[in-house]
C-alpha cells in the first residue's frame, strides 16, 4: 500500500473514532497519533473531498459513507 493510501486510511479511521465528524483543531491536535504528518493533513482532506469519503462544513469534517476495511 502507498504511503497516500496509508495516510488517507488513517485520516477516515480518526474522523470515524471521534464520532464520524471533527473539527480543524481536532484534526490538527491528533493526526501525529494516527501517523499522519501535519503537513499532509490538508492535502489528505482535499483528497477525501474529492473522492466523496468526506464533507467540510465550517470547518467541520465528516464522514459521507462507510468506508470498510
Amino acid at each position: 500500500m502507498n504511503r497516500e493510501a496509508s495516510e488517507l486510511r488513517a485520516l477516515l479511521k480518526m474522523i470515524r473514532d471521534f464520532g464520524g465528524s471533527a473539527s480543524w483543531p481536532v484534526l490538527v491536535n491528533n493526526c501525529s497519533k494516527y501517523g499522519i504528518p501535519l503537513l499532509d493533513l490538508k492535502p489528505l482532506l482535499e483528497i477525501a473531498k474529492q473522492r466523496g469519503l468526506i464533507k467540510e462544513e465550517a470547518g467541520v469534517y465528516s464522514l459521507m459513507r462507510v468506508v470498510k476495511h
